[in-house]
């Protein structure tokens, strides 16, 4: 993640519109470590006229608060819907990627750039990587590496 302690001030202000009933399920010492782990120099702010989707955040604070929502907000049948739902787009985005770069296409056209030739392997890298481990479980075992490396600096 980049400027993670920037994303933290994001992730923190979100929490602060959270009803008191959803934001004592997240335990103390995550609020906590996000708190003391944010950029104190940096301001977002939030802007009620707008929904969650609307705001302008990063796609780092987006997968925090995904991590949060799943880990301590959400039941265990809004659990599996979730999963569900980030293994189908991240499927469907794949297969866009294919459509886009069709492999037999771009090799019968001489003209093909190194630009596309990376993009190509790095689709298939992806078609590799989903059946060992979707990308939901790769975001929650990065912050999960992210809040167990926060723990560990508090002591």
């Amino acid at each position: 993640m980049i400027d993670y302690e920037k994303r933290l001030v994001e992730v923190d202000e979100v929490l602060n519109y959270l009803s008191e009933e959803n934001l004592n399920k997240i335990p103390e010492d995550i609020r906590n470590l996000i708190k003391e782990n944010k950029d104190k120099n940096y301001t977002w702010k939030f802007d009620e006229k707008k929904e969650l989707k609307e705001q302008d955040l990063s796609k780092d604070t987006i997968i925090i608060l995904s991590y949060l929502n799943m880990e301590y907000l959400l039941n265990e049948e809004q659990k599996k819907l979730m999963e569900q739902i980030y293994e189908l787009n991240e499927k469907k985005q794949i297969e866009e990627r294919k459509e886009k770069y069709k492999v037999d296409e771009i090799f019968k056209n001489k003209e093909a750039t190194n630009q596309q030739i990376n993009e190509i392997k790095d689709i298939q890298e992806q078609s590799i990587i989903e059946y060992k481990e979707n990308i939901f479980k790769r975001i929650i075992k990065k912050i999960k590496e992210f809040l167990t490396f926060g723990r560990k600096i508090k002591k």
